[in-house]
């Protein structure tokens, strides 16, 4: 049976909060995100995600390397600023 990934939206990337193993910080979400990167190369995956944080507020967390493949997978919509819940 073949192994076919399926597409994921993350919300509101940049909340979550980074773990440690055997002492050291480990980035969980860069890490998921290197993986659907791998994915979209290889299989056209796609990954939509939310977040809050404007591109330089993600190149300083998750650094250049993820922010260069997340232009190369992704299309950002921007909205103007407000609560759209209202």
């Amino acid at each position: 049976m073949a192994y076919h990934p399926k597409a994921y939206c993350f919300d509101d990337l940049g909340v979550e909060v980074s773990q440690k193993y055997f002492g050291t910080e480990y980035n969980v979400m860069a890490e998921i995100l290197l993986t659907r990167y791998e994915l979209f190369i290889n299989q056209r995956m796609i990954t939509h995600i939310t977040t809050h944080l404007t591109g330089d507020e993600i190149e300083k967390r998750y650094g250049d390397r993820i922010r260069s493949r997340m232009r190369e997978m992704m299309n950002p919509i921007c909205f103007l600023p407000g609560d759209k819940r209202k």
